[in-house]
């Protein structure tokens, strides 16, 4: 009796706990499924273009699968190459003058898009059901580099290992994508490779976001805090309002630039950044003028960010339009090391990220605006620019450890000159990616895309280079049709080997607009 009494009370006990223990794993998959596969989505995007890959990307991806298709939908995917190359705004208009006929481009890019990357992600963008996808190209996105850094010695991409290629591609600290992105793909397809510590990983990034999205949702919210109660002076992507004589990516004005005054502006102010390099022959005086004649003057005799109060006369009657001048500028390249680059840009004083708009923008991920280091080139001579190529992007490495990449891509073009070419890893994982577009009638324009000339020459006319453009136009056909547009612009068009200045991207707009309609049409 007391026997069955003790194992009465164990059951119930037992029963108990294992329903807690259900009911506590329902909470945090029910939290988790909450919080981190639906609300991180739905709040505002405030990032600037071109910043916060990964968080972008996915907001993007989730933001067009909840979209009903009512146009011919093309994707355009791969790295900063596509969104440096590619605007949907000049693309759709431009097929829209051609065709007569609405479509609409959507982005599905970020930084370090490899063709492996593309792969994992088949199935994803297969469900986004394009009509058409856009994927342009270029020595980067086939990271020859990595064999060179993981061998220095020895290394050659046409007898390298797979097998270390694709564990290095999916490491974490090269490549964070493969946890946030596709991490159950990427454990069910690699789990030989990886080893069961790896794919563990891979494989609790797919079953909690909490876990796989961690360092993407702090800086997320810390973002939508400051936008609304800090002073938005810690930023690394300027997204304000455009100013007409242009800004730099990072905030930075010229010696003039000009804005429409804002209610906010007189109620609140807005800041500045005076760094210590504009000081040194003395104060910084700063006027605002507008075209009534009304102004205000400022000065500044130390550094560090300073509050502006507009005076509310600019805000009577029209509020036109407010030029300020400094007295001053400062050049990077003669700056202390916290603010050193390798630039001769005349520079003024930096504005708060959302500076000119008291809401913050959103929606501007993958909104390219034309700020003042798309017109560095502007006027140079081939000769100049040559000479600023390699002051801005390989000279003093010694002091740039951040230029380190730079310098092994340079490399990786001049050693592939020597070598043989092998479709193994990324070149075989594009033709796995075409075939399965194929597979689900989805036509492909894959596009070798414009290469800066300076960096070209390097590797242009050898072996590899040319085998490897054979190659992809031999897995091109039935579906995938492949462009090569190499030559298509001038050393000015480019700020690095790769990346279109803002004026080049608009001069390619009709040309891949005219290779587009071949399959609008």
């Amino acid at each position: 009796m007391f026997f069955s009494r003790v194992v009465s009370s164990f059951r119930k006990s037992s029963s108990s706990r294992l329903g807690i223990l259900i009911g506590g794993l329902l909470l945090i998959f029910g939290l988790d499924s909450l919080l981190f596969r639906h609300a991180l989505w739905v709040v505002p995007n405030e990032s600037a273009w071109s910043t916060n890959h990964f968080y972008n990307f996915l907001y993007e991806y989730f933001r067009i699968q909840s979209k009903p298709k009512t146009k011919f939908r093309i994707l355009l995917v791969g790295s900063s190459i596509a969104h440096y190359s590619l605007d949907r705004a000049l693309l759709d208009e431009e097929v829209r003058r051609l065709t007569g006929k609405e479509i609409e481009s959507e982005f599905l890019s970020y930084a370090g898009m490899t063709p492996l990357d593309a792969y994992l992600l088949r199935k994803k963008i297969i469900d986004l059901n394009p009509d058409l996808i856009v994927y342009p190209i270029n020595f980067i996105d086939w990271r020859l580099h990595r064999t060179y850094v993981l061998d220095p010695v020895s290394g050659r991409n046409d007898s390298f290992p797979e097998d270390r290629l694709i564990l290095d591609a999916l490491n974490y600290g090269e490549a964070p994508q493969s946890r946030y992105i596709f991490p159950a793909e990427s454990a069910f397809t690699f789990w030989k490779i990886l080893g069961p510590e790896k794919t563990a990983e891979f494989i609790l990034a797919a079953v909690f976001d909490f876990y796989r999205y961690k360092d993407i949702y702090w800086k997320n919210i810390r973002s939508l805090f400051d936008h609304r109660f800090g002073r938005n002076t810690s930023y690394h992507g300027y997204n304000g309002a455009q100013i007409p004589e242009r800004i730099t990516s990072l905030g930075w004005t010229g010696q003039s630039f000009s804005f429409i005054p804002k209610e906010y502006m007189v109620k609140k102010g807005f800041y500045i950044q005076v760094v210590r390099e504009i000081l040194r022959d003395g104060p910084l005086h700063v006027s605002l003028n507008n075209a009534k004649g009304e102004s205000q003057n400022f000065d500044f005799d130390s550094p560090g960010w300073k509050r502006i109060l507009l005076d509310k006369k600019f805000l009577e009657n029209d509020s036109s339009l407010i030029t300020t001048k400094l007295s001053k500028v400062w050049i990077p390249y003669y700056a202390e090391p916290e603010n050193k680059d390798w630039v001769y840009d005349r520079l003024g004083v930096r504005l708060q990220q959302t500076f000119g708009d008291e809401l913050p923008r959103s929606g501007m991920q993958y909104t390219r605006e034309e700020r003042s280091e798309d017109l560095r080139y502007v006027g140079m001579n081939e000769s100049e620019y040559r000479e600023y190529f390699y002051f801005r992007l390989l000279a003093e490495p010694e002091h740039r450890p951040g230029i380190g990449y730079l310098i092994a891509l340079a490399e990786a073009k001049k050693k592939v000159v020597g070598e043989s070419f092998r479709p193994a890893m990324h070149f075989r994982f594009m033709s796995e990616f075409l075939d399965s577009m194929r597979a689900s009638n989805i036509p492909v324009l894959l596009i070798n895309n414009p290469e800066n000339p300076i960096s070209l020459d390097w590797y242009r006319e050898s072996t590899w280079y040319r085998s490897h453009l054979e190659y992809l136009r031999s897995i091109s056909g039935r579906g995938v049709m492949f462009s090569d547009f190499k030559d298509r612009l001038d050393p000015i068009d480019f700020s690095d080997y790769h990346h279109f200045t803002y004026p080049a991207m608009k001069k390619m707009s009709p040309v891949y607009a005219g290779e587009i309609i071949k399959f609008v049409e």
